[in-house]
């Protein structure tokens, strides 16, 4: 089997004991919290703690805000592995949401040149949170499969339209200030209580697609639509649960998941990153899979 490594960023959403099982390596990032910085990656062995008092602070309406992975800080963590001889294969954070990717490729271009025997392989997930970590997940798997760096990036890119996400929040406020709701929907969705429901273009952007009113509708319907796209087709029978300082509100709906999920679907539920959890607020949840193709 080929000696190189795979690398995931912290929008991604991972277990820490499945990162460590399957030697899945972390790209740090930062958020700001009240004028602190602080540093976590998908490797955090500390991730649900973290997590929960952070969104227990952003339910005080504390400011948070987040930064770009620079250039550097790639060439610090890759340039090691290829000197060791390891070539890189890295499960970057979506284009359509942040500028991470061509920083990301910024940073492979300066490592070919000092590293002309060895081979850099980024693949843009255009998927983030529990989507990209079920991404990198599976980028791990074919490579215990025996796939080379080749294969497994041909692979990847020829299904990364395959990772379906669905989101639902409950506060519209975190995605009024990142403008991907109207403050008049916001101002509505409060007195209304309507939901919006989101996913992930098949450019990597975030959108919202359609507005349920109420959060248990909006759960619902996140199984719904988990059920009308299931394909898992050459891809594990996983999938992935997000949430925002909701765990009880997650095992219910991992329950309702696992209710229609073919035999063998393994359901899984991990507290989303700061880094994403940042622009979505507390109480957001999400369902991702492997699936139909993402159409625009």
């Amino acid at each position: 089997m080929e000696d190189y490594v795979i690398y995931t960023d912290a929008a991604a959403d991972l277990p820490p004991d499945l990162c460590a099982r399957h030697h899945i390596r972390g790209v740090p990032m930062e958020y700001i919290l009240q004028g602190t910085i602080h540093t976590f990656s998908p490797v955090e062995p500390e991730r649900e703690a973290i997590c929960a008092r952070l969104y227990a602070a952003l339910r005080e309406q504390v400011d948070i805000s987040t930064t770009q992975i620079i250039p550097f800080v790639y060439e610090e963590l890759f340039a090691p592995e290829l000197e060791a001889g390891r070539d890189v294969l890295y499960c970057c954070f979506s284009s359509g949401m942040s500028a991470t990717y061509q920083n990301a490729m910024t940073a492979k271009a300066a490592l070919e040149a000092r590293f002309p025997d060895r081979r850099l392989c980024f693949v843009d997930s255009r998927s983030a949170a529990c989507g990209q970590g079920l991404f990198a997940l599976q980028a791990a798997l074919n490579r215990e499969k025996g796939m080379s760096l080749a294969e497994n990036a041909a692979w990847l890119e020829g299904h990364a339209q395959n990772v379906n996400h669905w989101f639902t929040v409950a506060d519209l406020d975190f995605l009024k200030r990142g403008g991907r709701v109207s403050p008049t929907l916001a101002f509505l969705g409060g007195k209304l209580q309507i939901k919006p429901m989101l996913t992930i273009q098949p450019d990597g952007s975030l959108s919202v697609f359609e507005k349920v009113r109420g959060r248990k509708r909006s759960i619902a319907r996140m199984v719904e639509l988990y059920r009308a796209h299931l394909d898992f087709g050459e891809a594990a029978p996983l999938v992935w649960l997000d949430y925002a300082g909701c765990p009880e509100e997650a095992r219910e709906l991992a329950r309702m998941v696992e209710e229609v999920s073919p035999p063998g679907t393994q359901v899984v539920a991990v507290p989303i990153s700061p880094i994403i959890g940042a622009h979505v607020g507390p109480d957001m949840m999400s369902v991702c899979h492997f699936g139909t193709r993402r159409e625009a």
